[in-house]
């Protein structure tokens, strides 16, 4: 039996899965003469606690190119971010009441040691990010952040030699998540967030749960109870759904992509997969790709030494 003959019987003999927990997709037709692949990441988990990864990370480094937000690999990436989310005029002591300016420094000393006077050219948004990691790990326990997964496939890439493509250049998202909000307006959900830093970490921990679930569902409606207004929402979910689905067909006609994106962009009328399948792709779970490679690769440990057997990787690339 061909190698292509295994693959179909043993996509075939695998049988009914639930497409309700997914956030591996296999991408085809429309045109495509080789498939992509899609995964949503979450930023905080770490890849231990992600079902399947070791598999999802052989399928990135199958893959002709990884397809992020941004290129993670870039040098210069830190010290863009750092110029980009530092205030250009003023600073947080001048922007903010007496009052908003006590409570987060309050809060820092308490969490951090220190208050806010070091961050004091620091725009809001660059601390709420802080805040929110610090104080969740300190909720979980946590003595080092996890390496991000987009960081980990876009090394993937590199390291079999593969292209790393970004969907958004380190400038685009700075702009985004720094200047796209008023000032004003960014002090207001960081009071707001230190206020209900309870509710915060609660739900960020509903996310963790829906995350390992790969409920797509239970995500989405957490992802609808965030405090953005829809005009927020629009800037940083639907227009970049919406900008990055229009770079997507002409790079998976090029090559085969595997696709990492956060899972909130995965979801809803904007998300990926909707898009996807509106303009005629077809977007099929990836855990029947990943159950099938599994099969195959323990086949193939019988019959063959396994280091003596690496076309099992060009059986998945029909």
């Amino acid at each position: 039996m061909n190698k292509l003959r295994l693959f179909l019987v043993l996509i075939t003999v695998i049988g009914p899965i639930s497409v309700n927990a997914q956030l591996f997709w296999q991408i085809s037709g429309n045109g495509l003469e080789k498939p992509s692949f899609l995964f949503g990441t979450h930023h905080v988990i770490d890849k231990d606690s992600i079902h399947n990864f070791q598999a999802i990370l052989e399928f990135c480094g199958m893959a002709d190119a990884v397809v992020g937000e941004i290129d993670m690999n870039d040098p210069s990436m830190q010290a863009k971010i750092m110029q980009g989310a530092t205030l250009t005029e003023g600073s947080l002591k001048d922007l903010m009441s007496p009052e908003e300016y006590a409570l987060i420094d309050t809060e820092f000393k308490q969490l951090m040691g220190y208050g806010l006077e070091p961050f004091n050219k620091m725009k809001p948004m660059m601390l709420i990010s802080v805040y929110t990691m610090m104080s969740y790990m300190k909720a979980m326990n946590m003595t080092r952040q996890p390496e991000g997964v987009d960081l980990l496939f876009q090394k993937k890439a590199k390291e079999m030699g593969h292209k790393v493509l970004a969907l958004e250049t380190t400038e685009e998202q700075i702009e985004l998540l720094f200047n796209a909000i008023p000032v004003q307006r960014q002090i207001e959900l960081f009071v707001k967030g230190i206020k209900e830093k309870d509710k915060n970490i609660e739900q960020i921990k509903k996310l963790d749960s829906a995350y390992m679930s790969e409920d797509l569902a239970r995500i989405e409606a957490i992802g609808d109870g965030e405090d953005w207004t829809p005009e927020e929402r629009a800037l940083m979910v639907d227009k970049r759904n919406l900008n990055w689905f229009d770079k997507l067909p002409a790079l998976m006609a090029e090559q085969s992509c595997f696709i990492a994106v956060g899972c909130l962009h995965l979801i809803g009328e904007t998300g990926l997969i909707n898009q996807l399948k509106k303009a005629g792709y077809t977007v099929s779970p990836g855990i029947s790709f990943i159950y099938a490679f599994s099969v195959v690769v323990h086949a193939a440990s019988f019959a063959v030494p396994f280091a003596s057997a690496p076309d099992v990787q060009q059986t998945l690339t029909f």
